[in-house]
Order: structure tokens, then sequence, then C-alpha cells
């Protein structure tokens, strides 16, 4: 009885030796796996691929890793590799068929390698696990735009939006995927300035008759503007173009000539736009505007960025000129709410713009003229085919220099989609 107490005194101090050998090793290891993983993640990030599959297959010499694998299978995929990312995420599937990263890998490579109906196919299987997913539906719905399913595409969008109405990327995209849908619109705008009494003179009046058609390169928009001022009445006959240069960027262009003194002779306009990360926009472009023997050169950029429901746009105009040099801008902000067609806007303006439907600019000198405005308006979607959008602004306008009007605005736009 002796000897069997003092054989298991000597055996309980080895068991525990050997044990905390075990957890020491297992920590080690663990801690050693973090820190090549880690290392090989940021070769990979940094653009030494070669090495960071070198690492990885290191690791997983040692034993099989999931993650270790989807990272070796991601840099065959950034190199154009497919096939060798295929077989990678294969073997992870085939170890643990809900794996949803390497779903999302595979549904990259076919999108990647334009074969989107395969793609699709990915996205649904992750989907069927997560019906929710956001980061699944919105990768759906961009597949599905690219291989020309519009239709689709906004379905998978406005059940997106439907889950969370606050995802501003989705709300963005979901406005541009609409106009591929209803490739055709109508919109007859009117607007009407009252000046204060003091100034005896009657209304401003505008009326502009539009027809727009979305094609593969980009919405095409042409315009008639019918002005009314001073007892004059002008036409003006525009063009606007918005060319898709690639996924993240597209132009704008415009033209438009006039034989009315209420507008300018020519016009001519050309802007870039530039979708960055995290929702934000920015552009940069000009415009020049001729008057007879004369012209300007207005300078513009904005910036803008979608936050939950709301849309926040700052745009500047700086034109040079021989007595100095003239700023103006807006600040513009929506709220949407269901959908991106149903929103609440306000904008805040300094100066004159030459894009200003109302402020018909007849001269070089009326740009350097002092103005400020407030402006707010409803944009509401009906049926999914009319538009309608009424607005009003109130505004103080320096006429000629040192002489200043308040003005109202009203305007209303109906669009029909088709």
């Amino acid at each position: 009885m002796i000897h069997f107490k003092s054989d298991i005194q000597h055996k309980l101090p080895l068991r525990i030796f050997l044990l905390l050998a075990v957890v020491m090793f297992n920590g080690l290891f663990s801690s050693i796996f973090a820190q090549s993983y880690e290392e090989a993640r940021n070769m990979a990030l940094n653009g030494e691929r070669a090495k960071a599959r070198q690492m990885c297959r290191t690791i997983l010499a040692q034993g099989f890793n999931s993650d270790v694998a989807l990272l070796l299978g991601r840099t065959y995929a950034w190199d154009g590799k497919y096939d060798s990312t295929r077989l990678i995420m294969n073997e992870v599937l085939d170890r643990n068929a809900d794996n949803m990263e390497s779903l999302d890998a595979f549904a990259d490579v076919e999108y990647w390698s334009e074969n989107y109906a395969k793609a699709v196919e990915y996205c649904d299987l992750a989907l069927k696990k997560d019906s929710t997913n956001e980061d699944f539906l919105f990768k759906k719905a961009r597949i599905l735009h690219s291989s020309e399913k519009y239709g689709e595409a906004v379905t998978t969008l406005e059940a997106l939006i439907r889950i969370n109405t606050t995802n501003a990327e989705a709300l963005k995209k979901l406005q541009e995927y609409r106009l591929d849908v209803m490739k055709n619109r109508i919109k007859l705008n009117y607007t009407i300035d009252q000046f204060d009494k003091s100034f005896n003179r009657d209304p401003w009046q505008v009326v502009a008759l539009s027809y727009g058609r979305k094609t593969k390169l980009g919405s095409v928009i042409a315009r008639v503007n019918m002005a009314k001022r001073f007892g004059d009445i002008g036409f003006q006959y525009e063009i606007d173009a918005y060319p898709k240069i690639s996924e993240n960027n597209y132009g704008y262009l415009n033209y438009g000539f006039s034989q009315s003194s209420v507008f300018p002779d020519h016009r001519f306009g050309a802007e870039i736009f530039h979708s960055f990360p995290k929702a934000f926009e920015g552009s940069l472009g000009m415009r020049t505007l001729f008057f007879g023997s004369s012209d300007v050169t207005i300078f513009t950029g904005s910036v803008g960025k979608y936050i939950s429901n709301y849309w926040i746009s700052l745009r500047s105009y700086v034109t040079p000129g021989t007595t100095g040099t003239s700023v103006s801008g807006q600040l513009q902000m929506r709220r949407y709410f269901s959908d991106p067609e149903n929103y609440l806007g306000l904008r805040l303006g300094y100066g004159v713009s030459p894009d200003d439907n109302r402020n018909l600019i007849d001269s070089s000198q009326k740009l350097t003229l002092k103005t400020r405005s407030v402006r707010m308006e409803f944009n509401h979607i009906i049926n999914h085919v009319w538009i309608i959008n009424p607005a009003a602004a109130w505004g103080s306008e320096e006429l000629t220099p040192g002489n200043f009007s308040g003005y109202y605005t009203f305007d209303i736009s109906i669009t029909r989609l088709f």
C-alpha cells in the first residue's frame, strides 16, 4: 500500500509536466502560426504574392488550414491564375461545404473570368445558407448587372434594401441600375421666378422638354429650353451625354446653342466622375460659355458621400477673370427613403452657377454677381414609371453691382420612364 502511494506521487508530477508542455507547445505553435499567416497576408497585400504563396505552402505542409488555403487561392486569383484558384477552393469546400469565404472567392473568380452564370450560382449557394447576407446580395446584383440582366439586378438590390434601408452602396447602385431597366425617359419641367414688387418686372419663366435614352455606352439626353425674360422669348437646344468609362468612372459632356439674347450663343461642358471606396464620389470638369465675341470658362469640381440614408455633396465653381477670380458653390443634401427615387432634398447656394436651370446666364458679367439661395425639393416615383419633382426656392440676387432683389422660385417636373 505504501509502495502504491509512492508510485502515484512520482507519476503525478510527470503527468502535470507533460500536460503543461503540451499546452505550452500548442500556444507556441499557435503564436508562430498566427505570425506566419499575418506575414504572408501582408506580403500578398503589398504585391509580394510569390513570396506569400511560398510561405502559405510552408504553413500548409505542417497541416491543412482553411484560412491559409484561402489566402493562397486569393493570391492566384489576383494574378489571374484562375484554374489554380479553383483547385484550392474546391479542396476547401470539400473539407467544409459551409465555408462562405471560399464561396465568395469562387464568385469573384468566375465574375472576373466573365463566367457570370457560374458566379451567380456561387452567390446563390451562399444565400441558401444565409438569405440575409448583404455582401452576397450586393455581389450577386453586380454580377447580374454585368451580364445585362438589369431587372434581376434591381430586384436583388431591392431585396437587400428591405433588409437594410441604410445600406448606402446599395441605394447608390439601385439608382444607377434602374436607369438600365427603363432605357427611355421623357421629362417636362416648368420654372417660374417671382421678384420683389419693388422691381417692377414680369416673372421669368422657363419650360424645358427633354428625352433621354440609356445605351451601352452611357446615357444621352436631348433637351429644348424655352425662356421668357423681359418680354423676350428665346430657345436653346442642348445635348448631354454621360459616357461610361469603367466600373468606377463615367463622364459628362454637354453642348448647347441658341440664337436668342436670353441664352449664350454656345455652351460646352465636360467632367469626369470617379467612385471611391466607402461611398465617396468626386469629379473635376469645366464649362465654357460663348457670348458673341467673348467667352468665359468656369472650372468646377465636386465631392460627395453617402452616409446611411443621406447623400451630401459639395460643388464649387471657379471663374478666372481680368478683374479677379469669382468663386461660387453649392451644398446639397438628400434624405432617401425606401427607394432612391423617393427623397427630400435641400440645396444651399452662393454665387451664380452655370448649371442652374433657372439662372439663365446671358453675359459673362452675370457670373460675377452675388447671389444666395435656399432650395427644397421632393422627388417621388409613382407606379415605378412616373416621377414627380416639385421644388421651391428663395434667394437674393444681385441684378447689377450693388442692386439686389429677392426672388421666389417654384418649379415642377414630371418624368415618364419607359
